[in-house]
C-alpha cells in the first residue's frame, strides 16, 4: 500500500471525539486520529522494522485525555509477552493510507530501544491500584488547595471589610467629635460676646 502522507509526531493526548494534541512534528500533522485504528496498531521499537507488540488499551484520566498507552508485548527482544504502560511522550505516529479515509491505518514507534521496554511499568492489578491511588490522592490535594486557597482569600476580604468599616467609623466618630467641638467653641463665643 502507498503511504498517503506521512507525519511523525508524539502521541500526547486524545479526547473521546478523536481530536488530538499532538506535538513534535516535522511535517504537517493529520489533526484527527482515530482510537478505533489506533487500538492494535503494530508498535515498533526505534531502528527496528520488528514490531515488539501492539496497542492493546488506552488509559484515560478524568480529563478524558490519554494518560498512557498499554503496550501488549509479543516474545520480541525477550519480553515475555507481558504488557507494559508506556506515556503518549515515548511514542510516535505515521499515518498510512488506509482502505477508507475513515479507516486510516498507523504505524507506531516507541521511542525506545526493545529491550529498553522491559524496564517500564508492567501493566498489571498492582500497577492499576497504585496508579488509580495516586490519581485519587492528588484530586484530594487539588481539592483541599481549592479550599483552603479560597479560605484564605475570604478571611483576607472580610479582614478589608472589616478595616475599612472600622476606618469609615472612626473617621466618622472623629468627624462628629469635631463638629461637637466646633459648635461648642461657637456657643462659648456667642456668650462671651454677649456678657
Amino acid at each position: 500500500m502507498a503511504i498517503r502522507k506521512t507525519s511523525a509526531i508524539a502521541l500526547t493526548g486524545i479526547t473521546l471525539a478523536a481530536t488530538s494534541t499532538f506535538a513534535l512534528a516535522q511535517q504537517k500533522p493529520e489533526g484527527l486520529y482515530s482510537a478505533d485504528q489506533l487500538m492494535d496498531a503494530d508498535v515498533y521499537a526505534q531502528g527496528s522494522d520488528k514490531p515488539v507488540g501492539e496497542v492493546d488499551d488506552v488509559i484515560l484520566d478524568n480529563n478524558m485525555t490519554i494518560k498512557s498507552f498499554v503496550i501488549e508485548t509479543e516474545n520480541n527482544f525477550g519480553l515475555d509477552g507481558k504488557s507494559y504502560v508506556v506515556s503518549p511522550d515515548q511514542l510516535s505516529v505515521e499515518t498510512m493510507q488506509g482502505e477508507k479515509a475513515t479507516e486510516p491505518r498507523y504505524r507506531i514507534t516507541l521511542m525506545a530501544d526493545g529491550k529498553t521496554l522491559s524496564s517500564y511499568p508492567v501493566y498489571n492489578d498492582s500497577w492499576w491500584n497504585s496508579t488509580q491511588s495516586q490519581a485519587a490522592d492528588a484530586w484530594d490535594q487539588t481539592k483541599q488547595s481549592a479550599s483552603s486557597a479560597w479560605t484564605r482569600i475570604k478571611d483576607g476580604t472580610t479582614d478589608l471589610i472589616d478595616d475599612t468599616r472600622d476606618a469609615i467609623s472612626g473617621g466618622a466618630d472623629e468627624t462628629g467629635d469635631a463638629a461637637d467641638n466646633a459648635a461648642d467653641k461657637t456657643e462659648n463665643a456667642a456668650e462671651d460676646a454677649s456678657n
